[in-house]
């Protein structure tokens, strides 16, 4: 019986210098859980990241269109996209670019409706344009009364191009429109002023991308009645590059767009990370340093 009364005050008097020596030192509470908990949020952080792709949910939407309708020219092709090559004026590609695109125009009748024609890219339109500036090029492609322009550009810092206008200009008396309200109307559409980026890419590598991208164009607000004209363009199994400049006319290195349609940049989501990572550990720092001072000032209380 005295034994186990002795192991008891032993027991007690254990637990008793364990949370004395805590007290004292509140810096020892769960230090090795709050740097776990600080290293979780880096690894989250970091692969949201560079996985956000992989983990998508997000179903490809199924559009009115499967592919081109073969052609003599086009059966020439792999699959059934187009390329069109545009070289500067010393002979070198500055523009390259394949796709199987569709445009679809919507427009109004005589009888006020709202209709819709479809107009596919051809193989072979004529190619024009300009690669003159080493910070902007353009591409333009005339086919069927149909102008189709594209201004490419690079970034402020010149480490980066992206697509900055697309412009569709055409008749509205065009044999594509049945029975349009405004027969001999100029139609000039453009794609929304908002969105001054699209396909953002370094330089030097090409912009691949096999899921559907969709560009909508608009009639410009000061251009008056413009007859109900919207135009969209689709374009699928998409690879393109500007500011190329090289004597193979190769492609460049690819740079894929994600899942989600929008490119990948790991930068922000690590920031984000770090930054909160500081967050929490300033914030435990100064936890700590609050109930330290506050446990030293109940000890001296107790010890009056």
């Amino acid at each position: 019986m005295k034994m186990l009364k002795l192991s008891n005050r032993i027991d007690a008097n254990r637990k008793k210098t364990s949370f004395a020596s805590i007290l004292n030192n509140p810096f020892s509470l769960n230090v090795s859980g709050l740097i776990a908990v600080i290293l979780a949020l880096l690894m989250v952080s970091a692969t949201q990241g560079l996985q956000l792709s992989a983990f998508t949910t997000k179903t490809p939407r199924v559009t009115k269109f499967t592919t081109k309708g073969p052609s003599a020219s086009s059966m020439n092709h792999e699959a059934t996209t187009s390329i069109y090559r545009f070289n500067a004026t010393n002979g070198i590609t500055c523009i390259l670019m394949q796709v199987d695109g569709l445009i679809g125009i919507k427009y109004r009748n005589k009888l006020g409706e709202d209709v819709e024609a479809d107009l596919y890219m051809p193989d072979t339109p004529q190619l024009s344009g300009e690669c003159v500036e080493s910070n902007m090029e353009i591409l333009t492609m005339d086919f069927r009364g149909f102008r189709l322009s594209m201004t490419f550009k690079k970034s402020s810092g010149g480490e980066g191009w992206y697509i900055n206008l697309f412009e569709l200009t055409y008749s509205s008396s065009n044999s594509l429109f049945e029975h349009p309200d405004r027969p001999g109307l100029n139609v000039k559409l453009t794609s929304p002023v908002h969105q001054p980026m699209f396909f953002p890419t370094p330089v030097g590598k090409s912009y691949v991308c096999d899921k559907e991208k969709t560009v909508i164009m608009y009639a410009p607000q000061d251009s008056g009645d413009q007859s109900g004209h919207i135009a969209r363009l689709y374009l699928r199994d998409l690879h393109m590059q500007s500011f190329m400049f090289k004597e193979s006319g190769k492609w460049g290195p690819s740079f894929h767009c994600s899942a989600t349609g929008s490119y990948r940049d790991e930068t922000a989501p690590l920031a984000v990370g770090t930054a909160l990572a500081i967050a929490v550990l300033l914030t435990i720092s100064g936890y700590g340093g609050w109930r330290y001072f506050k446990i030293k000032k109940v000890q001296y209380g107790s010890m009056e």
